[in-house]
């Protein structure tokens, strides 16, 4: 597998590649798998069958979707229901797959294809694959995994490093149309479309960094930063490890400095997005440390302290997976419990009906928000858990309750305003952005005729929003998707954080800004959004928004590198440690 993988990069390769890292280039191969994606399946064969009809190709090619910047899986229907079919069609009483030479391939392959289609669904049909090949002796990875490592070990090696980028490079320039041309400009059939989409796939899996979380969308962004690491970034950088010591984030009070669990998390999550092969051994030395003392830190139930349980331990998932070390795995697999243990759902006495139905607060009896939902539903990706599980189904419920968007949102409820007391009747807008929760906007409201009240959208909780119905696995092309992206178009703002009502005090506009951004540049990144459309005096353009992103870093950083809400510290964004640690998150996209 490896080396055949290896020849058909080698064979390819052409010249005239451009100098730029792969890791650079947003989603690295993304228009060309769409594309041999797209063909593959218009030449599919009546039976399911994929590339030269055998079942180890049928294989390959669910791994590559699967595994591919889209992460297709068994619920995509006709996507891969006929290929799916194809391979139980196939399968031996003794849990193999295909027949002859090909039954050892085409097992490995079905393994693989199997466990990124669905790891719990299939979880016996994999199992019972997987002993079917060690009694032939078969016990190292399975095919993409070695494909990945083999990617993996080129790029940790300095000098074999810019060899295999130019012959990734080469490879990608080699398919058009999503056919793979030979330097002739010959079409070379649908088995090198096969071997090529894999190929492509496995380099896209290696950059994203996460080869044993195949539908892990949090860790394909967050790989992105080496690529674009820059002076801003490096000054950030430099201030936060300033305000650290030996790895541990400090709060100052008047009564002295004391160790912070959640400044430690995000201060160690912002910490390393810069290339590890980048760092010193002094500040890789720093980061390890943090690690460890936040993993001492972790309680028997899973959490990392006992205050504002779900954003903490939330932060700690993020710092932990991060690093990408398996030793961190169980903490990180206790603390996915926790967090799952956290949902408003049945099990905690909430029914459909109710409000905070599928949404987590802070990690007590508090009510849930949009907020804490977003750094859960990460956490529970950047831990593995499957966006079919059903955490992410409840948790939709929430978040359509929570958007203006009446097609899909018919939620009202009569509520008492936290401003002041006074009960109220709210009801859904229908711009298509997001509230805090259901029936609540700090930003205002919008007073019908009838004194009903609609909750404004605004920037941050849309961002959120998007972000979340990527996270639960919701297509682009779903209304709910497509109406928040619109609204951002529509409101388009780095300056402020749009949607505030304007009766209110100018302030408001600028409260939570730099969480903004960092939501902002995780919501578009993960939904796989390269270039904006706004709407900028009465014309909509065509924005590149990590452009934009990067330009408003350079304008507001301060000369010692760090970054201050100056005209809002709600939510400590008045110290610079917090927006500091959120922008660099967010240039890290």
């Amino acid at each position: 597998m490896k080396s055949h993988l290896l020849r058909l990069l080698t064979a390819l390769l052409t010249t005239g590649l451009g100098a730029a890292p792969l890791a650079a280039q947003g989603t690295p191969f993304k228009d060309q798998i769409d594309g041999l994606i797209h063909v593959l399946r218009r030449e599919q064969a009546k039976t399911g069958a994929y590339g030269d009809g055998t079942v180890a190709s049928t294989a390959k090619v669910l791994a590559a979707m699967g595994h591919s910047h889209r992460f297709y899986g068994a619920h995509d229907g006709p996507v891969t229901r006929p290929a799916l079919n194809f391979l139980f069609q196939n399968r031996q009483g003794d849990g193999s797959f295909g027949t002859g030479k090909d039954a050892l391939a085409a097992t490995r392959w079905a393994a693989e294809a199997l466990s990124v289609m669905d790891a719990e669904g299939y979880r016996a049909d994999v199992t019972a694959a997987k002993a079917w090949l060690e009694r032939q002796g078969e016990k190292g990875e399975l095919p993409f995994t070695a494909a990945v490592a083999e990617v993996r070990a080129s790029l940790g090696d300095a000098g074999r490093r810019p060899e295999a980028e130019a012959r990734a490079k080469g490879l990608a320039q080699s398919v058009r149309d999503g056919r793979v041309l030979d330097a002739e400009g010959r079409p070379m059939g649908s088995a090198a479309a096969v071997d090529a989409l894999v190929a492509l796939v496995a380099w896209q899996a290696a950059l994203r960094g996460a080869p044993n979380a195949p539908r892990d969308v949090v860790a394909n962004e967050r790989k992105k930063p080496q690529a674009t690491w820059g002076e801003v970034q490096e000054r950030a950088f430099r201030f936060l490890l300033g305000q650290q010591k030996d790895g541990v984030f400090f709060v100052k009070t008047p009564q002295g400095e004391f160790r912070d669990l959640g400044l430690t998390a995000m201060g160690l999550a912002a910490l390393q997005t810069k290339p590890k092969d980048l760092r010193t051994k002094d500040e890789q030395a720093w980061i390890e440390k943090g690690l460890a003392w936040l993993l001492a830190s972790q309680t028997d139930l899973g959490s990392f302290g006992d205050e504002n349980i779900n954003y903490v331990t939330c932060a700690g998932i993020q710092a932990l997976a991060m690093a990408r070390d398996e030793k961190f795995q169980p903490a990180l697999q206790k603390a996915q419990r926790l967090i799952l243990s956290l949902q408003n759902v049945e099990e905690r006495g909430y029914a459909r009906g109710d409000r905070d139905y599928g949404s987590i607060g802070y990690g007590g009896d508090e009510r849930g928000d949009l907020s804490n939902l977003q750094f859960a539903l990460e956490a529970m990706r950047s831990t593995g858990l499957d966006p079919q599980h059903e955490a992410f189904q409840k948790a939709l419920v929430f978040l359509t309750r929570t958007q203006n968007l009446r097609e899909v949102n018919d939620f009202k409820a009569r509520s008492r305003n936290e401003d002041d007391g006074t009960w109220m009747e709210t009801a859904p807008g229908d711009d298509g952005g997001s509230a805090y929760y259901p029936g609540n906007s700090p930003m205002g409201y919008e007073v019908l005729p009838d004194g009903t009240r609609i909750p404004r959208s605004y920037g941050s909780m849309t961002y959120a929003l998007l972000k979340c119905y990527t996270l639960a696995g919701v297509p682009a092309s779903d209304v709910r998707v497509q109406a928040a992206v619109r609204w951002i178009g529509r409101n388009w703002n780095l300056d402020e954080n749009p949607g505030a009502d304007p009766k209110l005090p100018t302030k408001t506009r600028h409260q939570g800004l730099y969480y903004m951004y960092m939501v902002m540049a995780q919501a578009l990144g993960i939904t796989g959004i390269e270039r904006l459309q706004v709407e900028r005096g009465g014309k909509t353009e065509s924005i590149d928004w990590r452009a934009e992103l990067r330009a408003k870093a350079a304008q507001v950083q301060r000369p010692d590198g760090s970054f201050v809400n100056d005209k809002n510290d709600r939510w400590w964004e008045g110290i610079p440690v917090i927006p500091t640690t959120y922008m660099l998150l967010a240039l890290a996209q």
